[in-house]
Parts: C-alpha cells; structure tokens; sequence
C-alpha cells in the first residue's frame, strides 16, 4: 500500500493557509487603533499660541475610541497584584482557623464567624471592586488602589506571627 499524495484545497493556494490574510478575509478582524488625540493647550500656553493659531491644538472629542486596551506590562501587573490577593485570601483562611472563638452566646458566635468570613473574602472583594469601579484608562490611579489594598487587607496576625 503506498501513501497517498497530499491534494491542495479546492478553495485555492495551498499556501494560504501560511498568511494572515487582509481587509477582503471575511475571517479577518482589525485591531484597535491607537490613539491619536492631541493634548489640549493648557491656559497659560494659550496666551502665547494666540499670535500663531495652531490646528494641532484642536482636540478631535467627538471621535469614539472605542474600549480601552491595556498595555503588556500592565497586565502582568494586574496578575501579580491578583496572584497577591488570591494568596492573602489564602492566608486569612490559614488565620482564622488558629483563632479561637472566645463567645459563649450565640450572636457573639455568629458574629464572630461572619467577621472571619468577611476577613477571607475582603482580599478578592476589594480586587474584583478595583477591576469593576476604577476606569481601564486610570491605570495608575487602579494601580495605586490596588497597592493600598495589599497592605489593608493583609493577612496581618499571619504575617506578624504573633499569637492569635
């Protein structure tokens, strides 16, 4: 029995299927374009861009730029800063089990439990709350809140090492 001969697509060049096709590709899709807004002149700039009246000055606030893409780094950023939150939850969860509950009614009791739980989430609620309220175009600002949140919602008792 010998091999068959490899057969080209009917659909044409066997090679096609080595190029990423262009505009006429129904399966090609365009990638958002970057930016091209122009700063605004600020007002003391302003007073001297009045004796040469400028058409870069203009800004162009009408145009939809679409969503916001964010940069490589800072999406690696946002992992990390994800991966650090997964890991506090993981350490209140390591904390609250060495605490003791030192109630004997039963509302001391069920609130002690909730504030362990609320303790466990507030890592992940407080990165879902950055991720969902500050802006993709803040990036900064989101990551600035996020760093402040590491160090509030930290796993302190564990990370201390004193007794809980």
């Amino acid at each position: 029995m010998t091999p068959a001969e490899p057969q080209a697509p009917a659909g044409g060049d066997p090679d096609d299927a080595l190029t990423w096709g262009d505009e006429a590709d129904s399966s090609h899709v365009e990638g958002p374009a970057p930016s091209a807004r122009v700063r605004r002149v600020r007002a003391r700039d302003a007073d001297e861009a009045d004796d040469a009246p400028d058409e870069a000055d203009e800004t162009d606030d009408d145009d939809d730029d679409g969503p916001a893409v964010m940069s490589s780094g800072s999406l690696i950023v946002h992992g990390v800063f994800g991966g650090v939150f997964l890991l506090w939850a993981a350490g209140w969860i390591v904390a609250v089990g060495d605490f003791t509950n030192p109630f004997t009614d039963a509302i001391s009791s069920v609130m002690w439990n909730l504030g362990e739980l609320f303790a466990v989430a507030a890592p992940l609620a407080w990165f879902v709350a950055v991720i969902v309220l500050v802006p993709t175009v803040r990036t900064r600002r989101r990551l600035a809140v996020m760093a402040l949140g590491a160090l509030l919602v930290a796993p302190w008792p564990l990370v201390i090492g004193g007794p809980a």
